[in-house]
């Protein structure tokens, strides 16, 4: 969450049909299993032609935000296992494990869209509860930040770090006050003036900390209404999953206690990857499903491969280096060089790669 852009998975839905159609499921399905009105009707997000209506900037409300989000990870997913390639294991961070329980086959596009809806519905309750930003520093210098920083304002609590990013960058969410003081105190601090922070108002809320508590009630309650073990009739194999939620191999069921704990608890992205290189080795590639490369870098820092399939258009740039067909083909080059195949036929792999560059 925070990645999202209107332009994200235009071009994409243009040139490539598997791709639209994937994301016309889902929205067919929010519509007329959910009863939800439609989110491409209303944003203009995603189809070809049409002109959205969210701003540029992606401080949108938590609604499309999570919807979005939803829409397009599960059509970028589909356009990868259509492509012929399989996970070795599924990682979810924030949101994001909602189509982590769809890549892993733990449940079908229905029930991703359900949860999304159950999310973007019951989390809109909270929208502007507090704020968010990310921190280039450790967690252990950022718990000595917290701690200065709720002495300074005579408080005991309203600061948390809401992700473990990487051993060098967390995100830290609280009441709309104390992380203003925050980035006072990192402004006229000695120590930490020159330490990159960054507000992160696409955010929304404050996700992941004690200020979510107030919609425990209805959270549990939409998701109880969902078949959360409906599997699709084809049959995704269940691959691995490491949890950011519980910072460990999945031994529990994605009910709605998990993804309670989803919302309350810090995502623990950055210890789960360094995990995942003790255990599997440094050879590891983490594939980023998302409009943007947003965790290349915490990635990186955790000692893994990245490799990201789609990123933001850079208007000022003399390149257009924006084409995320062409971003996506760079994508699939990286993964042959790291030594991943397809499991399609070489005819048809062709096919589906000569439906990216021509987009017939």
């Amino acid at each position: 969450m925070g990645s999202q852009h209107p332009a994200m998975g235009r071009q994409l839905a243009e040139r490539y049909p598997p791709f639209l159609a994937s994301i016309k499921e889902n929205d067919r399905i929010l519509m007329e299993v959910y009863g939800q009105p439609s989110l491409l009707d209303r944003t203009g997000l995603f189809i070809p032609g049409a002109e959205c209506s969210l701003n540029a900037s992606g401080t949108w409300s938590l609604n499309d935000i999570i919807l979005s989000f939803a829409y397009v990870q599960i059509a970028l997913w589909d356009l990868i296992r259509n492509l012929g390639f399989k996970a070795n294991f599924v990682i979810g961070t924030s949101i994001g494990e909602i189509v982590m329980g769809y890549a892993a086959g733990h449940y079908d596009r229905s029930t991703a869209i359900g949860i999304a809806a159950a999310f973007a519905t019951t989390m809109s309750e909270v929208e502007g509860n507090g704020a968010t930003i990310f921190v280039a520093v450790s967690p252990r210098q950022a718990r000595i930040i917290i701690d200065d920083v709720l002495l300074q304002a005579g408080a005991t609590s309203g600061l948390w770090i809401s992700s473990f990013h990487s051993p060098h960058a967390v995100a830290i969410a609280g009441t709309h006050p104390l992380i203003d003081a925050l980035f006072a105190f990192l402004s006229n601090s000695k120590t930490f003036s020159d330490i990159f922070a960054l507000r992160l108002p696409q955010l929304g809320c404050a996700f992941h900390t004690p200020l979510m508590e107030p919609i425990e009630g209805p959270f549990k309650a939409a998701l109880e209404n969902l078949d959360l073990d409906r599997k699709s009739d084809g049959g995704t194999r269940e691959v691995r999953v490491m949890s950011t939620t519980d910072g460990a191999w999945l031994n529990r069921p994605l009910d709605s206690d998990y993804f309670w704990d989803n919302v309350l608890r810090p995502t623990r992205f950055g210890d789960i990857v360094q995990k995942l290189v003790h255990e599997e080795g440094e050879n590891i590639i983490i594939l980023e499903i998302a409009a943007h490369p947003a965790m290349k870098t915490c990635v990186e820092q955790c000692g893994a491969r990245y490799v990201g399939l789609i990123r933001r258009p850079a208007p000022d740039s003399l390149i257009d280096g924006s084409n995320e067909c062409i971003q996506l083909l760079e994508a699939v080059q990286h993964l042959y060089d790291a030594g991943f195949r397809s499991a399609l036929s070489l005819g048809v792999f062709e096919h589906a790669l000569r439906l990216l560059r021509t987009g017939k």
